[in-house]
């Protein structure tokens, strides 16, 4: 019995010991990534595992032979692991965020600060609701584009609305990828509206900015109908989908919405890690780009110079850009950090209201567990942004 306990235990060991070895290492794919991801925002589930691991190991080991060292040899990985991912959580924890922003309001309301009970059980503040799935907002070139739509617990009256943007290197990705973040916003009274976009390589730059502006449109065009202010609208968007808002937010009509859309005005943009160097030949992840890029921007930049130069957020502040906020990991395996500080440059220098935060030690996709360590750091500066913003 003793060493069948060690061989039940083992699997897992060797899980954690990938995941914890992806905190401290590149990921060499995006299973690896996810284990590392995992390891980080989901830490206290591993810590409580492996302590129980480890009890087990050491209550039950076996006294003599193979089977004695295979438990000894179990244990350590146990405890190394362990190690490992107490000691990045407690990094996470104890290292400051790097702040840059011309908003003392929005830079006053955090960081938050980690707590236990809401990781284990969840947010206790107010959380909205799910009224409408995969409704269509629009029909463009034949295909049908869906929105998901959010509503705060209370009938909602002239509130404000945000339209989230999934990622996924453009040329993946479904909405709803984190439908508890729709439901935190909707519950802080916004009406959050998730949307589909057409992809790429199918619909290359800039179909998918276009189909973001047209879902702008439809949120104006049934303002009444969902009890919204048509004036006070933000957009969200992760990844691929974050640069995707910021061409939205900032690009004129040069840059037409698919659909009819007179007013694609908004008043705030967040963006959660957004490549917008858009580096063709400088990348950290070589299955992303220039693979990615060529399917989105349809090739590289010296055969489409003015697509890249289009798709280039920076290449559009102006005096009329809305509110940024800008966060990202420091150790981001996929878009690098000063893709955030190249876009603060072009804010701060155009004088338009902008925080970046960076979390040093988080990656790519913080944000997906909603309580996780990360999160909770940044969620305060993203509630007092956005009640700025839409005020």
């Amino acid at each position: 019995m003793r060493l069948a306990l060690t061989i039940i235990i083992l699997p897992i060991v060797l899980l954690a010991l990938a995941s914890a070895a992806m905190l401290v290492l590149p990921a060499p794919n995006f299973i690896f990534f996810q284990l590392g991801i995992a390891a980080q925002e989901w830490a206290p589930w591993f810590l409580l595992v492996l302590l129980v691991s480890l009890g087990l190991l050491f209550g039950f080991a076996p006294p003599t032979g193979l089977a004695r060292l295979l438990n000894r040899l179990v244990g350590f990985g146990a405890m190394l692991s362990f190690i490992v991912i107490a000691g990045m959580l407690v990094r996470g924890l104890m290292t400051d965020l790097r702040v840059r922003s011309n908003q003392p309001t929005v830079v006053a309301a955090g960081p938050g600060t980690f707590r236990l009970s809401q990781f284990a059980l969840g947010d206790p503040a107010p959380q909205g609701l799910l009224r409408e799935q995969n409704t269509v907002y629009a029909e463009v070139a034949g295909e049908s584009l869906l929105v998901d739509v959010y509503v705060p617990p209370t009938a909602p009256v002239n509130a404000p609305a945000l339209i989230v943007v999934h990622g996924g290197s453009w040329r993946g990705g479904t909405k709803g990828d984190i439908p508890a973040w729709n439901r935190w916003a909707a519950g802080q009274g916004y009406v959050v509206f998730d949307v589909s976009y057409r992809l790429a390589p199918q619909a290359q730059f800039p179909a998918a900015v276009s189909d973001v502006k047209c879902a702008i449109g439809y949120v104006r065009r049934n303002a009444e109908q969902f009890g919204i202010d048509p004036q006070r609208l933000g957009l969200v968007g992760r990844s691929a989908g974050a640069q995707l808002v910021l061409i939205a937010a900032y690009s004129d009509a040069t840059i037409a919405p698919s659909c009819d859309a007179p007013d694609t005005s908004v008043r705030a943009v967040v963006s959660y890690y957004a490549p917008t160097r858009l580096d063709y030949y400088n990348v950290i992840k070589p299955e992303l780009a220039p693979g990615a890029l060529d399917d989105y921007l349809g090739g590289p930049p010296e055969a489409h110079a003015e697509a890249y130069r289009q798709a280039r957020p920076a290449n559009w502040v102006g005096q009329n850009t809305p509110a940024t906020l800008l966060l990202h990991g420091g150790r981001d395996q996929f878009i690098r950090p000063i893709d955030a500080d190249l876009m603060a440059d072009a804010l701060e220098q155009a004088n338009r209201p902008f925080t970046m935060i960076e979390l040093p030690l988080a990656n790519h996709g913080f944000d997906f567990n909603l309580n996780g360590v990360s999160n909770q750091q940044v969620q305060p500066y993203v509630a007092q942004f956005l009640a700025e913003a839409l005020q």
